[in-house]
């Protein structure tokens, strides 16, 4: 399916320079690139990223309106949710949000995955289940 970038809300709170980058490469290559789709759940009138924020990110810069996603099925909806609050804090609520978010790839690995960390350990207490030993620090 094809959703506009404009009602995406992002759950992470940065994004990698590096990874970025990767992805810039894949859209200037001659070749029309083979980027995967996205990943959401429905949030309210809006999707929740749960996998792609750099794709997303990427798609926006060059212009594009929308971009290809897919449900998440994964599980940790809950999660997520906590997630997307805790970039509303941050006054993180469109994928735009995000440039002020753009660290090199060691700094955006320290800082969020130890946010991760601590956030999922704490969220595993909230929610009164444990997390089922998904890292979605990663997405």
């Amino acid at each position: 399916m094809e959703v506009n970038i404009k009602n995406l809300h992002p759950t992470q709170l940065y994004l990698s320079e590096k990874k970025l980058q990767d992805i810039q490469m894949l859209y200037q290559s001659k070749e029309k690139p083979n980027i995967n789709p996205i990943s959401v759940l429905v949030f309210g009138n809006c999707f929740l990223i749960t996998d792609g924020h750099h794709r997303a990110y990427q798609a926006l810069l060059v212009g594009q309106d929308t971009i290809s996603a897919e449900f998440d099925r994964d599980g940790g909806d809950e999660l997520y949710h906590l997630y997307a609050q805790a970039c509303e804090k941050r006054k993180i609520y469109s994928v735009l949000d995000l440039k002020n978010h753009i660290l090199p790839q060691d700094e955006y690995e320290a800082k969020w995955y130890n946010w991760c960390d601590g956030f999922n350990q704490a969220a595993e207490l909230v929610l009164g289940v444990e997390n089922d030993d998904k890292n979605h620090s990663d997405r």
